[in-house]
């Protein structure tokens, strides 16, 4: 029997091979171009040369066949110092190819969905066996010609046919008894899917009567029930797509997402781009959500180093790898988007949301209460809000809580979070005294960069021609903009007394949020 007569023959099993190929050489080697091996999960056929690089093409290809590796090619240096120990004195290239075997469909019962997936399984290029015990069901005129279909019991027939990991059985049959009897066939012949179309209560009492015979619960996890992609509708057809994209989907190791990185269908709207917000912004963009922010075009955000909201007056930022970009319009922000970047947008009432519908509205203005921002429950399918202000079950559907402690970043689906109690977060010790606030009302100018240190006593800015002084050592950790028009008491900055502080990485307190606000949305949607 010839190599190709070998892989004609697994192939027409089922079975997957990989095709080992010399497609160059250089200098001296055991094989010349062209020489090939067949290898499949425990036998070799054919030879390219032997020894040790032969064996490390052959664990090569076999890391290919279970998924490990991708096909291509694979150099083997055969000098003293190469990767393979060989003094041969050259180098070869090896081509490792991945061959499928022949994908097998068999539908245990003949009903409305067989007839739909056999028809679909045969234009996807599967051999398809529909088997049924009524002989009216059983009528090969009711299928595509080339639809093997069997009149017999549905433990005995399928048992009788070969099934590798390239086979899929879907279960379809009219009773539990049946469904359990195919099932099992399918297991015990080692199909690489078990898809069975049943009610929840009915795919529970399966499952456990299969337990009861002995199965155990690593081989009935294979079954899939409730079967088949969520891709809507109800009918036999609408059924039958959705098991053969799951079947196809795993069949060839494919995630199933959209081949698209941007669908609006996911947009988050997040009102408020200040260091917490962002925080909320990196995680879920980082997540895969597509995330506009909304803000004021003048901001008074202090930590602006972590805070996408600088992009209002830089045109854009870049925080951990994310970059964020000031757009002017909704098409702009959309373009943004499709960048894989983040859009701001000056949108304080966030009229983005009444134009786009997004799945989540997350209300980040960090107002603790103070003022009604306008966020409701009706804004969005999810909506959540940080800290004071906001009543899961009321006006959000969940809030996170934002004071620290062990309570931090937890996630509120009935109820209010801890009340705002005035106090900022203390740092070796300090409290009030490590913000910075302003004098007197008029307008902001720094004297000094975010991320300088700065001794007590010494001004760090004005407020027209207010001085304001730090009242402990430190880092400066953050400055509102330079021009922006405060009024008296206004939050201008933080000092940082620690000394492995990095004003440049978002805070642990920011990512913990972020995580509350990813939780509820996954959860809520």
């Amino acid at each position: 029997m010839t190599l190709f007569d070998r892989l004609d023959d697994l192939v027409e099993r089922g079975r997957p091979a990989a095709m080992l190929t010399i497609v160059d050489k250089d200098g001296s080697a055991p094989r010349d171009v062209g020489a090939k091996m067949l290898v499949t999960a425990d036998d070799e056929y054919g030879t390219i040369g032997g020894g040790t690089v032969e064996g490390l093409a052959v664990d090569e290809a076999r890391e290919v066949l279970r998924g490990d590796a991708e096909p291509g090619v694979r150099t083997y240096e055969l000098r003293p110092g190469g990767n393979t120990g060989m003094v041969c004195g050259g180098s070869m290239d090896v081509f490792v190819d991945r061959i499928r075997g022949r994908s097998r469909l068999y539908v245990a019962g003949g009903g409305h969905i067989a007839v739909e997936l056999a028809a679909m399984g045969e234009r996807l290029g599967y051999d398809v066996t529909v088997v049924d015990d009524r002989e009216g069901y059983a009528d090969p005129e009711r299928f595509p010609d080339e639809t093997d279909v069997v009149h017999g019991g549905y433990d005995e027939a399928l048992a009788d046919r070969p099934m590798t990991s390239e086979t899929a059985v879907a279960v379809a049959t009219r009773s539990g008894t049946f469904d359990q009897q195919a099932v099992a066939a399918a297991l015990d012949g080692g199909a690489g899917y078990v898809g069975l179309v049943a009610s929840e209560d009915k795919a529970a009492h399966v499952v456990d009567s299969l337990r009861e015979d002995g199965y155990s619960r690593r081989d009935l996890v294979r079954v899939r029930s409730p079967v088949g992609l969520d891709l809507g509708g109800g009918g036999p057809a609408d059924v039958a797509l959705s098991i053969l994209a799951e079947m196809h989907r795993d069949r060839h190791g494919a995630s199933g997402e959209r081949a698209t990185r941007l669908t609006l269908e996911d947009l988050v709207v997040v009102r408020g781009g200040g260091d917490l917000g962002s925080g909320v912004v990196y995680r879920l963009h980082r997540a895969g959500f597509p995330v506009v922010v909304t803000e004021t075009a003048r901001p008074t955000v202090v930590r602006r180093a972590v805070a996408f909201a600088s992009a209002m007056y830089e045109e854009a930022v870049t925080v951990q790898g994310v970059t964020a970009r000031r757009v002017a319009d909704v098409d702009e922000a959309i373009a943004v988007l499709a960048d894989d970047e983040v859009p701001v947008l000056d949108d304080p009432n966030a009229a983005v949301v009444d134009d786009h519908d997004p799945l989540a509205v997350v209300d980040a203005i960090m107002a603790k209460g103070k003022t009604d921002t306008g966020t409701r429950r009706d804004l969005a399918d999810v909506v959540v809000g940080l800290g004071p202000g906001f009543e899961a079950g009321e006006n959000v559907d969940a809030v996170v809580e934002t004071d620290r402690g062990h309570e931090l970043g937890h996630v509120i689906y009935d109820g209010k979070p801890s009340p705002y109690d005035g106090e900022p977060g203390e740092r070796r010790g300090y409290t009030h005294e490590r913000v910075l606030r302003a004098p007197s009302a008029g307008t902001w100018s720094p004297a000094v960069e975010i991320g300088a240190r700065v001794e007590a006593e010494s001004i760090v800015g004005y407020v027209d021609d207010d001085p304001v002084v730090t009242e402990i050592d430190g880092l400066v950790r953050g400055l509102v903009h330079d021009g922006v028009s405060v009024s008296a008491d206004a939050k201008l900055g933080d000092v940082d007394p620690r000394e492995d502080v990095d004003h440049t990485k978002i805070s642990d307190k920011a990512l913990c949020l972020g995580g509350g606000v990813l939780e509820a949305v996954l959860n809520r949607s």
